[in-house]
């Protein structure tokens, strides 16, 4: 995966309930993680070809081990996975604003 250039924290917005777990030579993961930047916006991140816990939970959880894959905690306690690259930069933004 192409280096990504970290936008400040001042400038950044960063969504704390979202976790976006990837493979660096997944061109869809890199997809969303331009689509991030382009819209300022930081998010946690696993490496699932790095990260077997990682790995792991997105196979226990959320029931395969495609990426990308957004895992999302809503308020309420409940979780949500999003695994299509245009679904999770379309839910992206919606929670921008």
């Amino acid at each position: 995966m192409p280096a990504r250039t970290e936008p400040t924290p001042s400038s950044a917005s960063n969504i704390k309930n979202l976790t976006l777990y990837h493979r660096p030579s997944c061109g869809f993961c890199v997809r969303v993680y331009r689509a991030l930047q382009s819209m300022n916006i930081n998010i946690a991140d696993v490496n699932v070809s790095k990260d077997q816990y990682g790995r792991d939970k997105l196979i226990r959880e959320g029931g395969k081990s495609q990426v990308p894959a957004l895992h999302i905690e809503h308020s309420n306690g409940k979780t949500e996975w999003l695994y299509e690259s245009l679904d999770i930069i379309h839910y992206v933004k919606q929670q921008q604003g």
